[in-house]
């Protein structure tokens, strides 16, 4: 079992050069952007459950 309590990492760019090429941004974006829609539906999700409703739902099970 490895344990690793912390852990630093200094980066430079010189001469104001991107780290990362044009597809790695790319799917950089597409990865975040595909995260925030997933928080999005899932509070659009937990606001559907705990919104409350005006009308009544028809009984379970039937004619009572």
């Amino acid at each position: 079992m490895l344990h690793i309590e912390r852990m630093t990492s200094d980066v430079a760019i010189a001469d104001q050069e991107l780290a990362l090429t044009a597809a790695q941004i790319d799917k950089l974006v597409a990865l975040v952007i595909s995260r925030l829609e997933d928080r999005a539906r899932e509070a659009q999700r937990a606001r559907a459950a705990t919104h409350v409703r005006h009308q009544a739902a028809p009984p379970i099970g039937g004619d009572h």
